[in-house]
């Protein structure tokens, strides 16, 4: 799932985002305490009650154990209607064979205009995951925040701003940016809420590169 309301389907469609952020959920860090606490006193008998230390121990040995891994390939979810598929089909063939839908038409499923209802093999488009690590979210480099899909802008070729693709996604010009991170940090507040980019949560990043 990538926002369409700020571009970035289309930017992963288009090869130019590259990378996505998502937030580890807070079981994933109160079990990287359980499992650190459990391997530093087992292996080096040492003790700390360190969240910081832990967590991080937890995610570099077990970082094969992450929702998304390294060679894994995944769907990119859209709308039905923006797959091309003739809304009237009932029969789509599949790299894996046939889907049936026997009771109504593609068009009248709740995939058809909203993709969170999508079946990943009806996907057209796939990305192969070619790296993953844990990180802070203010960690964030400008490289990085150009590879999750903002966007540099300018009028006069002195000047330069950031927002996304289409320009003036989240700002005015007088408003724009000047630097990704800012752009970025607007970005993530508002895909994970208010806050997000001031609370700054450790989160999975997931590179990516899009199938042919």
């Amino acid at each position: 799932m990538f926002s369409d309301k700020f571009g970035l389907t289309e930017a992963v469609l288009s090869g130019r985002k590259t990378q996505t952020r998502r937030i580890v959920p807070q079981k994933d860090l109160d079990k990287a305490c359980e499992f650190a606490i459990a391997y530093f006193n087992e292996t080096f008998d040492v003790f700390t009650d360190d969240k910081e230390v832990l967590q991080h121990y937890f995610f570099v040995e077990e970082i094969g154990k992450l929702p998304y891994k390294v060679g894994e390939v995944v769907a990119i979810a859209q709308r039905y209607k923006d797959c091309g598929y003739d809304p009237n089909v009932q029969k789509i063939w599949t790299d894996k064979g046939v889907i049936v839908f026997v009771n109504s038409p593609i068009s009248q499923l709740a995939g058809w205009t909203n993709k969170l209802f999508v079946r990943p093999p009806l996907m057209p488009h796939q990305i192969r995951i070619t790296n993953v690590r844990v990180e802070r979210l203010q960690d964030i480099s400008d490289e990085d925040c150009i590879a999750e899909g903002v966007c540099k802008w300018t009028k006069d070729r002195e000047l330069f701003k950031y927002d996304m693709a289409d320009g003036f996604e989240m700002f005015e010009w007088r408003d724009m940016p000047r630097t990704p991170r800012e752009a970025y940090a607007a970005l993530i507040d508002r895909i994970s809420g208010k806050g997000t980019w001031e609370s700054n949560p450790y989160v999975f990043v997931y590179e990516f590169e899009l199938m042919k």
